[in-house]
């Protein structure tokens, strides 16, 4: 845990203006990677403007090179009151096929 905090911490400030506001306005939340060889990440919310990114570091494996990138993830839209529904995604369930005889 303390290299992942380290990573995160240099991951953050090498993006440029964020060094001086890091404390303040982005804050960094781990969140599960859903695997189970060393896979790191983090969510970075701005809190003064809204945008996340998801901050990735994997180990390299013997089919796949290891490295670490930022993702962008849009900006938090806000509602009018709690509750609101600010974005709404639907599937349609797919149509059963015909059986066959």
């Amino acid at each position: 845990m303390k290299r992942y905090k380290r990573w995160l911490a240099l991951g953050v400030f090498a993006l440029g203006p964020w060094a001086a506001q890091a404390d303040e306005r982005y804050q960094a939340i781990p969140i599960s990677s859903g695997s189970d060889f060393g896979t790191e990440k983090a969510l970075i919310l701005d809190t003064a403007a809204g945008h996340m990114w998801i901050w990735t570091e994997s180990p390299a494996t013997d089919t796949e090179p290891g490295g670490r990138y930022i993702i962008y993830q849009g900006q938090l839209t806000p509602g009018d009151q709690i509750g609101d529904v600010v974005l709404k995604q639907e599937w349609a369930v797919p149509a059963a096929e015909p059986a066959t005889k």
